[in-house]
């Protein structure tokens, strides 16, 4: 009797640690009371491109950047005429909200960025309505590669213009800049005396 009843305290007790070690891994409901921490999900970079894509669209819409027909559309047509995005999404496409009767389809045609430094995507989105064939509406969208990586890049502080249309203090010149200069002149060597 002593060895059953120590043995089931030994069980207790093994049962007790072991819930106490392995609770945040069950997945078991949380408590309202408690706070619930957020699960870290790994994305491969065609997912990565695809959400960020599909985030920047609800953004637009949800700051009424979009017309009211966004939300009438039935059928979403992509070509795909880059190959940075074939090769980055793959099987994966950008998810838009579609409607079973919807009036209206979108367009997206995904063209590539040419930039030897930050290479991206063109996102052209058009969006016509079924019966008419007429473009209501068209937007164009580009995420780089840097976008996609969070890679912020360093602007160069501008300095304060005068009235007189000459700045304040000193800067040094952005690459932006130096590629509009105008190229040198070129010498052309003095007429031959004869």
């Amino acid at each position: 009797m002593v060895a059953k009843l120590l043995g089931t305290l030994i069980i207790l007790a093994a049962l007790t640690i072991g819930y106490t070690i392995l609770k945040d891994d069950l997945d078991l409901p949380k408590k309202s009371g408690k706070k619930s921490s957020e699960t870290c999900v790994q994305l491969t970079p065609a997912q990565q491109l695809a959400k960020m894509i599909n985030d920047d669209f609800q953004t637009l819409e949800a700051e009424g950047q979009l017309p009211a027909e966004w939300k009438d559309i039935a059928t979403v047509e992509i070509r795909m005429n880059s190959t940075l995005a074939r090769t980055l999404l793959g099987k994966e496409r950008p998810n838009i909200q579609r409607v079973k009767q919807g009036a209206n389809y979108l367009e997206l045609e995904i063209v590539d960025l040419p930039d030897d430094e930050n290479p991206g995507v063109i996102i052209q989105a058009s969006l016509f309505n079924i019966k008419s064939r007429n473009k209501i509406f068209e937007i164009g969208r580009t995420y780089t590669m840097n976008d996609l990586n969070r890679v912020t890049t360093e602007k160069t502080p501008e300095a304060p213009v005068k009235k007189d249309g000459t700045t304040s203090g000193t800067t040094t010149p952005t690459p932006a800049a130096k590629e509009t200069t105008a190229p040198p002149a070129v010498n052309t060597p003095p007429p031959a005396d004869k």
